[in-house]
Order: structure tokens, then C-alpha cells, then sequence
């Protein structure tokens, strides 16, 4: 790539290039780890367009844990959309549908998930990953008290379990290789923790 050709890129397509680079060395190296030279090298730019783009080092790692957060709270909220005039899918089917959506962004970018959820769960970001978590925890809250007929309030300690137990499971799988056969990473994921924690809401929805 030339640099005339880097030149013409829009700025927004310039800094995406950039949080790609950098979140591959964070979730390889660390935030320690990682250096600013070789974030330029991973998305093919001189150093100063990183900087231009990204800031510096520290605020680059806090751009990209919030970008992986957002993804995560987007991917939630577009799975309890409802589906129009396709009907009511029912209960089951749109708690498997957001557990497959999380399954689905985690296991397709992994390196965000290594970033957001073990390179920066403690130290000076805990601060912002705890907030990311409980922004998603709350999106969970809201879907269960909709299907459960409480308030968030008295949804948010199932929340919790649910994306403590979501969050488990994806270091289990991310932790080593699994064969999952014909079927999908996010729909063997979603139909293995909709098969624990199914029965216990169905028992609450019905009491």
C-alpha cells in the first residue's frame, strides 16, 4: 500500500484500522507489553498515524475496551428487538437468541473478548471494564424482567448469574479446542447454557 493510497482513506476508516492493529497486540502482548511501534507495524501505518488516530497508548487501550464493550451491549439490544410482524417467538426462543448473539461476537472476536476480559479486568481500567459489565448485566436485566414480569431491579441478581455463567463458558471455550461437530461455536455455547439455566427461568416465569 502506497502512502498516497493511506492518504485517501476516511478518518473513520483510518482509526477502525488502527483499534484492529491495537487490539491484536493488546490481546497478544498486554497493555505493558504492547508498544506503539508495533501497533504501527500490525495495521501497516507510521507511528504518528497511530497517535493521530488512537492517542496515546493508554487512551488507544481505554478506545478499544470500549469499542469491544459496545459491541457487546449493541449485540445484546439487537437480539431483544422484537421481529416485527413475524409474531411472538416466545419466551425460550429470544433468551437463545441472545445468548447465541453474545456466543456469536465473542467466539468471532476473540481477541477483543482477551482484551475487554483478561488483559483489563484489573488495574488502572478495572474501572471502565466493571462499568462496561454492568451496562451489559443491566441490558440482561431488562430482557429477563420483560419476560419474567418484575422489575429490573428484581431481575438484576439473575442477570448477574446469567452473565457470570455466559462469561465462564467463554473462557472454557476460548481456553482450548473443542470439537462442536456441524454445528456452530455460538449454537452449541447458547444450547448448552439455555439446557442449565432454562428450567430455573421457566419455574419463575411460572410462579
Amino acid at each position: 500500500m502506497t502512502a498516497g493510497t493511506r492518504r485517501r482513506l476516511a478518518p473513520e476508516v483510518r482509526r477502525r484500522q488502527v483499534l484492529d492493529a491495537a487490539i491484536a497486540v493488546f490481546s497478544e502482548e498486554g497493555l505493558h507489553g504492547a508498544s506503539m511501534d508495533a501497533i504501527a507495524a500490525r495495521a501497516g501505518v507510521s507511528k504518528p498515524l497511530v497517535y493521530a488516530h488512537g492517542g496515546t497508548k493508554d487512551e488507544l487501550f481505554a478506545a478499544c475496551l470500549a469499542r469491544e464493550a459496545d459491541r457487546l451491549v449493541s449485540t445484546l439490544t439487537a437480539a431483544g428487538l422484537p421481529d416485527g410482524g413475524s409474531g411472538d417467538p416466545g419466551a425460550r426462543v429470544r433468551l437463545r437468541r441472545a445468548l447465541r448473539a453474545f456466543f456469536g461476537a465473542v467466539t468471532t472476536h476473540r481477541q477483543g473478548w482477551t482484551v475487554l476480559y483478561r488483559q483489563a479486568s484489573v488495574g488502572e481500567f478495572a474501572g471502565p471494564v466493571d462499568a462496561a459489565r454492568r451496562s451489559i448485566v443491566l441490558r440482561a436485566a431488562e430482557m429477563l424482567a420483560a419476560e419474567l414480569g418484575g422489575s429490573v431491579e428484581a431481575a438484576e441478581p439473575i442477570a448477574h448469574t446469567l452473565v457470570g455463567a455466559a462469561e465462564g463458558l467463554t473462557d472454557w471455550w476460548l481456553g482450548g479446542d473443542h470439537v462442536v461437530g456441524d454445528q456452530e461455536p455460538a449454537d452449541l455455547l447458547a444450547d448448552m447454557l439455555m439446557a442449565v439455566v432454562w428450567p430455573g427461568l421457566d419455574a419463575l416465569r411460572q410462579s
